[in-house]
């Protein structure tokens, strides 16, 4: 009697917990059927390698390697001796450019003054001129009179024909008549001034700035170093800008869309989800970009499952208290119910264009969130979830405390 109340009771057990397994395991079934989730992903970034655009020597150095930098703040500078003797050359040749010019201009207008004096002179001598011309008709003054009056006309002609020629050739000395341009807005002076920028850009560049914020990295630059142009000093790590590179295989990208929702967990911070969506598929797999493709025309070729790089990109931003550093290792799982979005096209690069022009990129503080499509996964709160796989044996648990209720 009792082995037979046993066995009811252990079949009873059975059967109860084979009902209770049926809910749990429809949510596996649901779930790895509507994500798709790789380990082979990391942490990704553009770093900035920051180099000098001038030639010098290092006087001072204000930061260290793993140091916080902001945008603008001064990371070293260099002797800038030689290039403030630049700029006074420079500005001395602007004053000296500037005193051409006035010096042209006196010409000018000396030359203006003889242009006037000329006239004048043509003016009595052709009064003169037409008085002879009357009285040697009248017969009372003599021919050489008369000859002396022409030749004073031709005379004045000519003086007044030169001072128009000098004029002239004083307003083309100064670059076009004087009441066209300012006083000092002539190619002499602009090329001066040219020049005075380019020292005064030179002697800028010997204080060297952080071109963002970001974490200091790879440190080369020290006191008394000679650097050269375009030479890496240093580089920097922005923290806004980081992303995930996901390597999906071939074979799991069919349904994969950009817009799609995404979860990101760290290695280094376990029981931790970042929230993100899909911003872009690459146009190859990682072997084709690689250094040495693989060439399947040579040899015996076998057929190996290739892998595709997927942009994820954090979704507002990276908690301060859970940074992501370059090279993390990071599990990302992809829901691919909603299959709508675009194949290529990349979420960011539509906020930079505007119309038929590209505004310039890189200066996105945060990257933008796409619209929650419908039956997509709902963004999880900040404070941290389950990690990946422990979501699902969450979903357990909960079931089989719904069951004994």
């Amino acid at each position: 009697m009792n082995s037979y109340l046993v066995r009811r009771v252990v079949t009873a057990i059975v059967v109860i917990a084979l009902i209770g397994a049926i809910i749990p395991g429809y949510h596996y079934y649901e779930y790895f059927e509507s994500h798709v989730s790789t380990d082979d992903a990391y942490v990704d970034g553009t770093v900035a390698l920051v180099s000098s655009r001038v030639a010098g020597t290092v006087t001072d150095v204000y930061v260290e390697d793993n140091w916080m930098v902001k945008e603008g703040q001064l990371l070293l500078t260099l002797d800038s001796r030689d290039f403030d003797v630049r700029v006074q050359q420079a500005t001395a040749q602007l004053d000296r450019a500037r005193q051409s010019v006035d010096e042209l201009v006196a010409e000018v207008q000396a030359a203006h003054s003889g242009v006037e004096l000329a006239q004048s002179q043509y003016r009595q001598a052709k009064i003169d001129y037409d008085r002879a011309v009357q009285l040697k008709n009248q017969g009372v003054v003599s021919s050489e009179y008369y000859d002396q009056a022409t030749t004073g006309l031709r005379i004045a002609a000519a003086d007044q024909a030169l001072a128009e020629h000098q004029l002239t050739q004083a307003e083309a000395a100064l670059g076009g008549p004087s009441e066209d341009h300012a006083r000092y807005n002539r190619p002499v002076v602009q090329q001066a001034e040219a020049a005075l920028k380019a020292a005064e850009l030179d002697q800028s560049y010997t204080k060297i700035t952080a071109p963002f914020t970001g974490i200091v990295t790879h440190k080369s630059a020290h006191v008394g170093n000679r650097i050269q142009v375009g030479e890496p000093l240093l580089a920097i790590v922005p923290l806004g800008k980081l992303y995930i590179t996901a390597n999906f295989k071939e074979t799991q990208l069919t349904d994969v869309r950009v817009g799609q929702h995404a979860t990101v967990e760290a290695d280094i911070y376990p029981g931790y989800t970042y929230n993100g969506h899909v911003d872009s598929i690459s146009m190859g797999t990682g072997a084709a970009f690689s250094l040495l493709p693989p060439e399947n025309a040579t040899g015996n070729w076998v057929k190996v499952v290739q892998r595709v790089p997927v942009k994820i990109v954090i979704d507002g931003g990276i908690p301060e208290d859970k940074p992501l550093r370059l090279g993390l290792s990071v599990e990302v799982a992809i829901d691919i119910s909603d299959t709508r979005g675009p194949l290529l096209t990349s979420i960011v690069q539509q906020h930079y264009q505007k119309g038929s022009q590209t505004m310039p990129n890189e200066s996105m503080r945060v990257a933008p969130i796409p619209n929650v499509s419908p039956g997509a996964e709902p963004s999880a709160s900040s404070d941290g979830q389950p990690r990946l796989f422990n979501h699902l044996n969450h979903l357990f648990h909960h079931e089989d405390h719904s069951a004994a209720q």
